[in-house]
């Protein structure tokens, strides 16, 4: 059950973080640094898991694509996950986020 329970630990996690970030802005990573360490070990490890959901909800529009843009998929994305979204665009200086090649993880046939 210990991995069951730190799933659950993590989502809410990353969700109460991205709702706090979405409502008061950047300054609100400070507040949860603690916990971020404390659950995660790392800021990295808790933006590589953040950075897999967002990767999720666009592998979730892969049916799309031939259909509508790369950036009108991702457009949608962000307004259905606007808080991921804030935290990515919070911590977009942290090398993990700012040395990928690109967010777009759904690719055309």
């Amino acid at each position: 059950m210990a991995g069951w329970e730190q799933t659950h630990r993590r989502y809410r996690l990353v969700y109460a973080v991205a709702d706090d970030i979405l409502r008061r802005g950047p300054e609100a990573r400070d507040d949860w640094q603690g916990a971020i360490e404390t659950e995660y070990g790392s800021t990295a490890a808790f933006l590589h898991d953040v950075l897999r959901r967002w990767r999720n909800a666009l592998d979730a529009h892969s049916d799309e694509v031939g259909t509508r843009r790369l950036e009108e998929i991702e457009a949608a994305v962000s307004r259905a996950n606007a808080p991921l979204r804030a935290v990515l665009d919070a911590f977009a200086a942290h090398p993990v986020l700012a040395a990928r090649s690109g967010m777009h993880a759904v690719q055309p046939a």
